[in-house]
């Protein structure tokens, strides 16, 4: 059922969540003949070496951004590949907090009427003390929000893979 968004906001951060969150917008922006802007928002102040506190140096730092730019331009000739028009996709990179940098600086400059954003990946203990983003955009938002959840099977796999990372 088409809703008549025509400008809608996907956050991907890598994680099976967010691909969820993208598979949702594309299906969406293609029965709504809508604009996709496919966003990563990378935080530096959480990207650290292994879990040992030590913040990353210039080089890291532009190691990850190029890393994310080829994964986005790469999801970006895939949803061409699915039947999005060429025109009717962009992807962006930018630094900051993702909460904030999507619901009070993307959103409102791009205008986009739809944010689509995967559940959290995050255990128990990190959705308190981090909060999750999904959660932040639902309460703050000032246009549809949607949130993909994760298939049942899929979110068997996350929680293994969070287990095996908190055992690392």
């Amino acid at each position: 059922m088409a809703l008549g968004y025509k400008n809608i906001l996907v956050g991907i951060d890598g994680s099976k969540g967010s691909e969820v969150a993208l598979m949702d917008a594309l299906n969406i922006a293609k029965r709504n003949d809508a604009h996709l802007d496919v966003l990563w928002v990378l935080d530096m102040n959480s990207l650290e070496y292994g879990n040992a506190g030590i913040t990353l140096d210039g080089e890291r730092i532009y190691k990850e951004e190029q890393e994310c730019e080829q994964y986005i331009n790469d999801l970006k000739e895939h949803l061409i590949e699915e039947g999005l028009p060429k025109d009717k996709v962009s992807v962006h990179l930018r630094f900051g907090n993702p909460k904030t940098v999507i619901v009070e600086d993307f959103q409102p400059e791009y205008k986009n009427d739809l944010i689509i954003v995967g559940e959290t990946g995050k255990n128990f203990f990190k959705r308190i003390i981090v909060g999750s983003v999904a959660s932040y955009v639902m309460r703050t938002a000032k246009c549809d929000i949607m949130i993909a959840r994760t298939p049942e099977s899929t979110a068997k796999e996350i929680q293994e893979d969070m287990e095996d990372i908190e055992d690392e």
